[in-house]
């Protein structure tokens, strides 16, 4: 298999998640052996290559350093470009943010859909897994186990009758992600959103772009779009923080409650085991990347 990027640039606008500003955000084709870099367009800032390390926060959402600015809440579209196997970006985003839209990797899909992927000439490179890694920290962990294609199994556990115990299994290619995890929305609890508010966050957070639990209620008058569309959102936003090791994996990563921070300590962790694992270039791909491309993410219109 080929790396691939876009057909050609498109371009996304919505609201970011904290400011509540609008965001224009523009994904171009790049090179092979990019990987995915991001920029600001409103201030000078050169163009930054997503790794694990340029991470600076994982507060409420994955936050990358982007010269000497910084570039929040890019799991849901970095997840996108990896669940759809595009592997070469250019992103650049005119503020602070990426826009949340609906919460999800949903409209991100649909848009790379729509557009179309293409082939370079390099061959694209995996991180084969040939041995068990595990990270533990505070009753949660993270581990991954050698396996022939790349898996993701989540568990979460919450005292809430809403949420509860929920698992969620997938072998992640562009057919499952689109239509298993892309529409999967993010979450959150409405005395913790409300707190949020008062700390000067979550400006833009709303029944749009999150699904919002009071109590044991679901406040969204359009319900969950999976009976375990949360556990499928943390499949998500795992899938989007170790993206940013730049390569496809070859392993099945399991997880029990983790969240941004501990994934992207995971993500160090994977990349320097170089022990563990294996670089190759080539690998079965299933489905085939084409016969993708017109798939549309369910729960969206």
């Amino acid at each position: 298999m080929r790396q691939t990027t876009l057909k050609k640039s498109i371009t996304i606008e919505g609201i970011g998640l904290h400011s509540g500003h609008r965001m224009i955000m523009n994904i171009h084709p790049a090179f092979a052996d990019t990987g995915v870099c991001f920029k600001r367009s409103d201030v000078s800032c050169e163009y930054t290559k997503v790794t694990p390390y340029t991470v600076t926060s994982t507060m409420l959402a994955t936050t990358i350093r982007c010269g000497e600015q910084t570039i929040s809440t890019i799991e849901h579209v970095m997840s996108a470009l990896y669940g759809l196997g595009v592997d070469n970006a250019m992103i650049e985003v005119s503020g602070p943010e990426v826009p949340i839209l609906d919460g999800s990797s949903g409209p991100y899909v649909q848009k790379i859909l729509e557009t179309g992927i293409k082939e370079l000439g390099k061959p694209r490179k995996y991180m084969k897994f040939n041995k068990k890694i595990r990270l533990e920290k505070d009753g949660k962990w993270v581990e991954i186990l050698p396996s022939r294609f790349f898996k993701v199994t989540f568990d979460i556990d919450f005292d809430v009758e809403t949420i509860g115990q929920q698992k969620a299994y997938f072998e992640v290619n562009p057919e499952t992600f689109s239509k298993e995890i892309a529409s999967a929305r993010t979450f959150g609890f409405k005395r913790e959103v409300e707190s949020l508010w008062q700390m000067g966050l979550a400006k833009g957070g709303s029944l749009e772009n999150a699904v919002v639990i009071d109590g044991n209620d679901i406040m969204n008058p359009e319900g969950l779009r999976f009976k375990d569309e949360f556990a499928r959102h943390k499949v998500l936003d795992l899938i989007g923080d170790v993206s940013l090791m730049g390569y496809r994996i070859l392993g099945h990563i399991r997880a029990y409650k983790s969240g941004h921070q501990l994934n992207n300590l995971f993500a160090r962790q994977l990349v320097e085991a170089t022990n563990s694992y294996s670089l190759i270039e080539t690998q079965e791909e299933s489905p085939a990347l084409h016969q993708t491309l017109e798939l549309k993410p369910q729960g969206l219109a």
